[in-house]
C-alpha cells in the first residue's frame, strides 16, 4: 500500500505544467496500490490569481481530485500560496483542507507539512492577506503586496530588525519570486530547519522549496514542484513500508530518482 505526496503545482501561474499533472492524476486512477494521496500545498496560486478565478479556470483538475476520492483517501495541506483554503474546511467542500497531516504506515509516522514553516520570510497573516488581495494585473499585485506589508509592520519589525520603505519594497519583490530564486542563498537553512524537526520513528515530507530530494538516512523528503522554471520538476514522493522514494513524471512515464 502506498502514500503519494505531491505539491507546488501553482495553478494560475504560466509556468505550471497543468497538462502533465492531469495525465499524472489519471495514471493514479489506475494504480490500485495507492491508498492515500496528499496534496502538499500551493496546488493553486492565490498570490498570482484571484481565488475565485483560479478555481473556475482549473475546475477540470478539481473534478479529477474529487473523482480520485472514490478510490483513495485524499488530503489537501495548505501552502503559503493557497493558505486561504484552510478557511474552507468544514464548510461542505468535498476535500479535507488541513494545516498539516500525519499518517501511519507500517508503524512509522509519516508527517506532511508544506514547508513554509521553515522559511523565515513567511507569516500566516501575510499569506492569508496575499491570498485575498491578488489580481491578474502585475501593477495591482505589487500594490497589494506593499499594502499587506504596511498592515503588518509591527509584526515584521519583531522579525526583521528595521523595516523601512526600501526594505519593504525589496521584500515585496522577493515575495513574488519563485523559491528556486528567492531561497537560493538560504535553501540549506530551510532544509536544516526541516531536518531539525524530524522525530524518532518519523518520516517528514515537505515541499515549498521546489527542490526535490529524498534522504532516506535522515527520513526527510521534499516533493519538488510542477513548475517548468524549476531545474527538476514534475516530481512526487511515494511512501511504501514507511520508506520515501522520489519519482519524476516525464510525459507518461515514471522514473525513480536516487537520493539527492
Amino acid at each position: 500500500m502506498a502514500i503519494i505526496a505531491v505539491s507546488d503545482l501553482h495553478l494560475g501561474f504560466d509556468a505550471s505544467d497543468k497538462a502533465a499533472f492531469i495525465r499524472f492524476l489519471r495514471k493514479l486512477q489506475s494504480d490500485p496500490s495507492v491508498t492515500d494521496l496528499v496534496f502538499l500545498g500551493d496546488i493553486v496560486d492565490m498570490w498570482r490569481r484571484d481565488s475565485s478565478g483560479v478555481f473556475l479556470a482549473n475546475h477540470d483538475v478539481l473534478d479529477l481530485i474529487i473523482e480520485l476520492q472514490k478510490k483513495m483517501r485524499v488530503y489537501y495541506v495548505a501552502g503559503n500560496h493557497d493558505f486561504h483554503v484552510r478557511k474552507l474546511q468544514g464548510q461542505g467542500y468535498p476535500i479535507n483542507f488541513l494545516k498539516d497531516l500525519t499518517l501511519q504506515q507500517n508503524g512509522v509516522n509519516c508527517r506532511f507539512v508544506h514547508g513554509w514553516e521553515f522559511d523565515e520570510m513567511q507569516r500566516e497573516h501575510f499569506m492569508e492577506s496575499l491570498c485575498h488581495s491578488m489580481s491578474d494585473q502585475k501593477g495591482e499585485r505589487d500594490t497589494n503586496i506593499w499594502a499587506a506589508l504596511g498592515r503588518y509592520d509591527s509584526d515584521l519589525s519583531r522579525f526583521f530588525s528595521i523595516i523601512d520603505r526600501g526594505r519593504k519594497r525589496r521584500i515585496a519583490k522577493l515575495l513574488q519570486l519563485g523559491p528556486e530564486e528567492r531561497l537560493i542563498e538560504n535553501l540549506k537553512g530551510v532544509e536544516r530547519k526541516a531536518r531539525s524537526t524530524v522525530q524518532p520513528n518519523e518520516v517528514l515530507v515537505f515541499g515549498h522549496t521546489h527542490r526535490p530530494f529524498v534522504n532516506k538516512a535522515e527520513n526527510l523528503a521534499n516533493t519538488g514542484s510542477w513548475v517548468t522554471t524549476a531545474p527538476i520538476h514534475n516530481t512526487y514522493v511515494r511512501i511504501e513500508g514507511g520508506k520515501p522514494r522520489l519519482f519524476v513524471f516525464e510525459g507518461a512515464e515514471i522514473t525513480e530518482r536516487a537520493d539527492i
